[in-house]
């Protein structure tokens, strides 16, 4: 990494001000970009191939070679480049310990032409759900689980908050998120013969009595108020997580990864 090409800014410059506003949730930002912080998650953005609007480097914080190597690699994709001072850098940082990059990326924005039908499809419908660590969890597990997507209706978070990123662990850079209205969705759903499987805490059939097989949409709900009417009523069956403890229900992204490996091993074993 070469400093001396790198155009010092301060806190009030219109690119840093951005970042801060992203970071907070100030206002839309209709170039669907986000603000990440830390070595970590920038790699992340860079190897999931994303465009770098802008990055920001504190020489003073870089921690060794990977971190000046990383902000090189980035420098030479030809993304527009700051430096800032250290007081620049841990005023904008939202974690302690900031190591001395940090950029603003756009996002990669998905349809429905993204959604590979197949005779075994698993998608995942989060309905209203308001906490991002919970939506950035999901996604994270919907990845892990081999599912084909994500669809957000009624949506209450944006896709760029902080902390959803943070909680993808980077899967909200590559997986395909799909947000839209829940009667398109509902629409393209049975458009394409999938079965809506609604989770609800006092559904009568358990979650492994129920088959999986073919196309499935498993939706889950708000945290506070489940899902919402339109999904109810368009809904094929609910299944429920047996609770055996004194708590009644399980945290909403927790049931999310138990319903998508359970769909998962159930197609797997047809094709088998």
């Amino acid at each position: 990494m070469d400093a001396s090409t790198l155009v010092p800014v301060g806190i009030h410059h219109p690119l840093l001000q951005q970042y801060i506003a992203i970071k907070q949730q100030a206002k839309p930002q209709p170039e669907n970009v986000a603000a990440v912080e830390g070595a970590w998650l920038v790699a992340l953005a860079l190897q999931a191939g994303l465009e770098f609007k802008s990055l920001f480097v504190c020489p003073e914080l870089l921690r060794g070679e990977t971190c000046r190597n990383l902000a090189g690699q980035i420098m030479a994709t030809g993304a527009t480049s700051y430096i800032v001072s250290e007081r620049v850098m841990r005023k904008i940082a939202e974690w302690e310990g900031p190591d001395g990059l940090a950029a603003i990326v756009a996002l990669p924005r998905f349809g429905w032409h993204d959604i590979a039908l197949r005779a075994n499809n698993r998608l995942l419908v989060l309905d209203g759900l308001e906490i991002p660590g919970n939506i950035g969890t999901i996604i994270r597990c919907a990845d892990g689980a081999g599912a084909d997507a994500v669809i957000i209706t009624n949506r209450k978070k944006r896709l760029s908050h902080p902390r959803l990123i943070h909680a993808s662990m980077g899967a909200a850079f590559s997986f395909p998120i799909i947000e839209s209205d829940a009667s398109e969705a509902i629409a393209w759903l049975k458009r394409n013969a999938f079965t809506i499987i609604a989770t609800e805490t006092g559904a009568p059939l358990s979650y492994r009595e129920a088959s999986y097989h073919g196309r499935v949409a498993v939706v889950t709900g708000n945290e506070r108020r489940g899902i919402s009417r339109g999904w109810q009523e368009a809904r094929n069956m609910s299944v429920s997580i047996p609770m055996h403890g004194r708590a009644d229900s399980l945290n909403v992204g927790n049931a999310a990864v138990l319903l998508l490996y359970e769909i998962k091993y159930q197609q797997q074993q047809v094709t088998r």
